[in-house]
């Protein structure tokens, strides 16, 4: 039930760019195959046939109360909800939405009891408008600034005449709004499987339907719990963080957050955040530490670009480990002389959009940013210019280090950090004290 919150610009349109012709393309230190290739392009050329952003305002009472919005596909025995947004006046919303005939229903919920009672005001839209990509030949990215926006006007007059029911439990129900929703998941779950770890690189279209964007947890969700959120990086699952996870002290609560690797960065940030406004909204936790490895680290930055005041008071840490905050050059070269170009390939490219954009966030007051590069090809190797993946270079652009409280090097590859003893101990460590620099014996 991710919401798609102020602005995403440049999101990258699913379309292709170039004529299909078989390629090998060396990217993040791995060899294209041509059959990835057409796999990524049969897979775009799907989304962009049937897919489009739904994007909505919804106008009403500024008094502080949610706007719940439920969007529902019609069908020969009944309406049937298929996302759910939280909104607030004037702020625009997305939803990635496949082509089916919709209708929109959104209420004020004035008392915060997620539920529709008549006199709240609301709205019914039959058909909403909708983007569909099929409609944008000729564009590379989507700019979400010239898309339609669907105007939902709130009005107490309005009587929605049928029961809509947004609380937690009642969307539990409907396993295909909220199964991936604070799902409690084994190391092992199949959503992690090697199979949709490629899935999401290079068919994300089918990845989203198959698996879908997720947030997941490893035991029922504990309003009162300390949470630490756990973002993966390309090409890879929550499962890269099992070792980190069992050195995290038992007091906390993990949230996996997993996603196609392949889909803009811009728009992953943007769900990353809405579900935490959701997570927040509903359940109120009392904070929120991150830990993110590799791509992670972008997808964690551009979601504190986008996060609302209380989202950021409650986040407490951030604590980055070997990512590219300076873009990665193999992203440049496939936009250069791939025929098929992945989303996500948009916004790593060194002096991207996306990169300037969260290369903006301030955090020297807070989140504490604790960033962890890597600097070898082997656990205790020699100090290289990368570490077998992403360069020192990209890592510790000067930005980065301004607005990070601490830095550790740590000897070891690009993968090897997340198992790496060093880092095993940082992490509790920093959990421990994250107001300042922390030392431990193993680093």
């Amino acid at each position: 039930m991710f919401r798609d919150a102020q602005s995403t610009r440049g999101i990258v349109m699913f379309r292709l760019g170039r004529s299909f012709a078989s390629i090998a393309l060396a990217a993040s230190g791995l060899f294209i195959s041509s059959c990835a290739i057409k796999d990524l392009k049969d897979d775009l050329d799907n989304v962009q046939a049937e897919y489009g952003y739904l994007k909505g305002s919804a106008s009403g009472p500024d008094d502080g109360s949610a706007i719940l919005v439920g969007l529902f596909e019609n069908q020969p025995d009944g309406m049937s909800i298929v996302n759910v947004r939280s909104a607030r006046p004037g702020e625009p919303f997305y939803i990635l939405v496949p082509k089916a005939d919709y209708t929109l229903l959104a209420f004020s919920d004035t008392n915060g009891d997620f539920k529709y009672q008549s006199g709240e005001p609301a709205a019914r839209i039959d058909g909403p408008s909708i983007n569909w990509f099929s409609t944008m030949e000729g564009q590379d990215r989507v700019d979400t600034a010239a898309l339609v926006i669907q105007q939902i006007d709130l009005a107490s007059a309005t009587d929605l005449k049928q029961q809509l029911d947004l609380s937690m439990s009642a969307l539990l129900e409907e396993n295909r709004i909220a199964k991936n929703f604070l799902r409690v998941v084994s190391w092992d779950d199949e959503a992690f499987s090697a199979e949709n770890m490629e899935l999401g690189m290079w068919e994300p279209g089918a990845f989203q339907e198959k698996v879908g964007y997720g947030l997941y947890v490893l035991k029922d969700f504990d309003s009162a719990q300390k949470t630490i959120l756990l973002v993966h990086g390309i090409q890879d699952t929550p499962r890269r963080f099992e070792s980190i996870a069992n050195a995290i002290p038992d007091d906390y609560q993990l949230l996996l957050f997993h996603y196609p690797s392949a889909f803009p960065l811009e728009y992953t940030s943007y769900i990353l955040n809405e579900a935490l406004d959701e997570v927040i909204r509903r359940y109120q936790i009392p904070q929120l530490d991150v830990v993110a490895h590799s791509m992670g680290g972008l997808v964690s930055k551009g979601m504190m670009y986008q996060a609302d005041e209380e989202l950021l008071q409650k986040t407490r840490l951030f604590i980055s480990m070997a990512s590219p905050f300076g873009g990665h050059t193999a992203a440049a070269a496939g936009l250069k002389w791939s025929p098929v170009i992945a989303p996500v390939w948009w916004a790593m490219a060194p002096g991207s959009d996306y990169l300037q954009l969260i290369d903006s966030v301030d955090l020297t007051q807070g989140p504490n940013h604790h960033l962890i590069y890597t600097y070898s090809h082997e656990a205790g190797g020699e100090r290289e210019e990368d570490d077998g993946v992403v360069t020192v270079e990209s890592q510790l652009i000067e930005s980065a280090q301004r607005n990070a409280i601490a830095t550790y090097g740590v000897a070891d590859n690009h993968v090897g950090v997340t198992t790496n003893p060093c880092t095993l101990a940082l992490v509790p460590a920093i959990l421990r004290d994250g107001a300042g620099q922390v030392t431990v014996p193993e680093c």
